[in-house]
């Protein structure tokens, strides 16, 4: 099965990975700056956006498995660069220790945490599923607004929520809470990175200042590979995108050469 995907440019493969809730068109704000230099190939993770679901449990290796198997139906059966944001991130390292990745960048990466991810998680995620689900109308009036996504936005999303477009914020939104597979995803990312050990490859993580998801007690280096670079996205919240373009693409680029 092909994921569905939005791609752009020419040149070496360079593949994005969305969040948990989100779908390809979180890394709008980067690829036409990326595909002045590289194919860019953003993909919705099954579940979400247009991709099927996994006919398999939805663990991190199964994403993974999957992944190869959409590369390689696409013709790219060598290693490729791969950028992944939150469980993108844990997925672009997973894909890295099973020798699919040229080198990782793995921004606000899920997974890199002793036992179990942060409990506030389920409960923010939770809440702002229902919030959706119960005030479609209200939720999507208020991201109409700079001020409203601002404060939306903030900590799970975007620092500067202002800067993300409307129909971005309600797309998100409404994607964030449809899914019928989120839950049993979210079970899949419980789990933390195991895979440090098997990565050879060039390998960057970045967190942003205002990410709320994962604060900094969540973000393990002993989980990492040792030789990981890591940096810290001034301003930037969980999803950077939206937040400082220029500094996202310059993160990848010099990460990915």
């Amino acid at each position: 099965m092909i994921w569905h995907h939005i791609e752009k440019g020419h040149g070496r493969p360079l593949i994005l990975l969305h969040g948990i809730g989100m779908t390809a068109r979180v890394w709008l704000p980067v690829m036409d700056q990326l595909a002045l230099q590289r194919r860019v190939i953003a993909f919705d993770v099954p579940g979400f956006g247009k991709t099927a679901p996994l006919t398999t449990e939805p663990t991190v290796h199964n994403m993974v498995v999957s992944l190869k198997q959409c590369l390689e139906e696409m013709g790219l059966h060598d290693s490729v660069d791969i950028v992944g944001n939150s469980m993108g991130g844990y997925m672009a390292l997973q894909a890295a220790a099973e020798g699919l990745a040229r080198s990782v960048v793995a921004l606000s990466p899920a997974g890199l945490w002793e036992e179990a991810g942060p409990p506030h998680i389920e409960h923010m995620f939770a809440a702002m599923r229902k919030a959706y689900r119960l005030m479609p109308n209200v939720v999507e009036s208020l991201l109409k607004t700079a001020p409203g996504r601002t404060i939306m936005l903030a900590g799970a999303v975007a620092a500067k929520g202002w800067r993300v477009p409307v129909e971005d914020a309600i797309h998100s939104a409404r994607m964030f809470a449809a899914s019928d597979e989120f839950d049993a995803i979210f079970e899949g990312l419980r789990a933390p990175f195991t895979g440090s050990g098997k990565i050879d490859v060039p390998c960057t993580i970045a967190y942003g200042d205002f990410d709320w998801v994962f604060p900094i007690g969540t973000r393990k280096k002993s989980r990492a590979p040792a030789h990981s670079r890591w940096l810290r996205l001034p301003g930037c919240g969980h999803v950077p995108m939206w937040d400082n373009p220029n500094l996202v693409v310059h993160t990848i680029l010099q990460g990915t050469h």
